[in-house]
């Protein structure tokens, strides 16, 4: 990993915005206390939502210190979930977490 890393954007695509949305800030909310990043900073946000064919569409933001500290404190299954680049790798693991609580939102690094 960078010793940097800049914020990363994420597609937040779900049909059940409401639900999926709760569960996603209820877990970056726990990993941040989990994870001891300053809680003056912010860590995430959600934009608002636009629905089309039936999905919700949304983007999510991960800032890269946060990304950081949840690295330092979650190497081992980062580094072992799916992927070449770390992006990708940490954009799985995020989303098996999700699932975990019943998430049924899926995320992608945006284009």
């Amino acid at each position: 990993m960078s010793s940097y890393l800049g914020t990363l954007i994420l597609d937040f695509m779900s049909t059940d915005f409401k639900a999926d949305s709760e569960i996603a800030i209820a877990l970056l909310s726990q990993l941040k206390d989990e994870c001891g990043f300053d809680q003056s900073l912010e860590a995430f946000a959600i934009l608002d939502p636009v629905q089309s064919a039936g999905w919700i569409f949304s983007k999510l933001f991960v800032a890269g210190q946060f990304i950081e500290k949840l690295y330092d404190s979650n190497t081992e299954e980062i580094d072992k979930s799916k992927g070449k680049k770390f992006s990708d790798k940490f954009v799985y693991w995020l989303s098996f977490k999700l699932k975990e609580r019943g998430c049924r939102a899926q995320i992608k690094l945006s284009a």
